[in-house]
């Protein structure tokens, strides 16, 4: 009778949640800004789907990051798909696949790459890579996203792009390209899909101490911390918390949401 109590009660809680009863898709999930993501939503009581290209890794974040935060009585299962983002087939398969198990309330697209090079010395194949994942993925995973989202008449979409993206960096040129190009595509489509009441929003992030940012030296790390206002990096929960706020955000559509700690100011 205890264990049917607990049960009852974890049940009742999770349904008390603000996202209950919700499904969010994180492509990038597995790591940093998205794995940030997936933990907060989660909390707040949304079902997770992770795409990423490791499936040890994925098994790794259902099983030790996410299946913990509402215990073993919880009816929450969160699910993972093996996708690359940069291949238009495997996205529509996958997305295919999810739509047989529930429909897609919130899309937090995380997947992206860097591979910093002064233009002239940038191997092709990099651009190549860079322009496939950070920018082709984010179409792909929309419009196949959207699709679902406009037959129902609801849903947010947050992508992630960067400041990099709006002020520019040295040797980040195509990323720059990549993540400007995001917010152009992003409020171009928070125009076609706002009158099926749909949000679309982009978030930018400044340096945010994550994997992918682990390589920087230390030198420019405090260059980067004393140009910031709030002195120090910020970190993958930073960017979670603008996206779970954008996520229930019902009036604001087309905005890129800066979370930098004063960096370009």
């Amino acid at each position: 009778m205890l264990s049917s109590f607990r049960r009852a009660y974890s049940i009742a809680v999770h349904e008390a949640l603000p996202l209950s009863n919700t499904l969010t898709l994180i492509p990038g999930g597995t790591r940093g800004i998205g794995l940030a993501t997936a933990k907060l939503f989660a909390r707040h009581g949304s079902r997770i789907v992770v795409l990423g290209r490791d499936q040890e890794r994925i098994k790794h974040v259902l099983e030790k990051e996410l299946a913990p935060i509402h215990g073993s009585n919880s009816s929450v299962e969160h699910l993972g798909f093996q996708c690359d983002v940069s291949n238009q087939e495997d996205i529509e398969r996958t997305i295919k696949d999810l739509n047989q198990v529930a429909p897609v309330d919130y899309l937090v697209n995380s997947a992206g790459i860097a591979r910093d090079s002064l233009l002239i010395a940038h191997a092709s194949q990099d651009i190549e890579n860079v322009i496939s994942t950070n920018l082709m993925g984010t179409i792909w995973l929309n419009k196949a996203v959207a699709k679902g989202m406009m037959r129902r008449k609801r849903g947010a979409i947050i992508n992630i792009s960067s400041v990099v993206g709006l002020q520019g960096n040295i040797g980040q040129s195509v990323y720059s390209a990549s993540k400007s190009a995001i917010i152009g595509f992003s409020k171009s489509l928070s125009k076609e899909l706002g009158s099926r009441n749909i949000t679309v929003n982009v978030i930018a992030p400044g340096y945010i101490d994550t994997d992918m940012t682990s390589s920087i030296p230390e030198d420019r790390k405090k260059a980067i911390v004393a140009r910031t206002s709030l002195g120090r990096l910020g970190q993958a929960d930073d960017v979670a918390e603008a996206a779970l706020f954008l996520a229930q955000a019902k009036f604001i559509t087309g905005q890129v949401l800066v979370v930098d700690g004063g960096l370009s100011l």
